[in-house]
């Protein structure tokens, strides 16, 4: 929350500052999403993402932060169990980072662990063993970045 709070002033601040359709505008919209989502507050996260992406999808930006978008939604959707979707964003993300990063680059090794997660909650049941390393291999990779 406490992170929320200085987010708010800053896109306050931004908004002031920068025209309405300016990155730097999207790309904190899209950090305030990702907070909101660690928060558990999916629909605002959903919200705060879409906004960010209206106007990265519509103006020149940074790529890579294009995608970190994409990558939030995907998150997003995962947490609501919107697998398809999901994997959605995760595909678009991961395209753009394949075009702009090194084959070796560890966001790619993140990316590609998250889909084959996806497309795993996807077909299979719950309770099968390879979902629940998957969880737990993803969880050891969230904890170190």
């Amino acid at each position: 929350s406490k992170a929320l709070s200085y987010f708010q002033i800053s896109i306050s601040i931004r908004e002031q500052a920068l025209p309405e359709k300016h990155p730097n505008r999207a790309v904190t919209y899209s950090d305030i999403g990702d907070i909101h989502r660690l928060m558990g507050d999916y629909e605002r996260a959903l919200a705060f993402h879409e906004k960010a992406l209206n106007i990265q999808e519509n103006v020149k930006c940074n790529p890579l932060e294009l995608a970190t978008t994409y990558m939030n939604l995907g998150e997003t959707y995962r947490e609501v169990k919107d697998y398809t979707t999901a994997l959605t964003y995760y595909q678009k993300g991961l395209k753009i980072r394949e075009e702009k990063l090194a084959k070796t680059h560890p966001d790619l090794a993140v990316i590609y662990h998250n889909m084959s997660v996806e497309i795993g909650q996807e077909k299979l049941p719950s309770t099968h063993p390879h979902l629940v390393e998957y969880r737990e291999t993803f969880e050891k990779i969230r904890k170190k970045q």
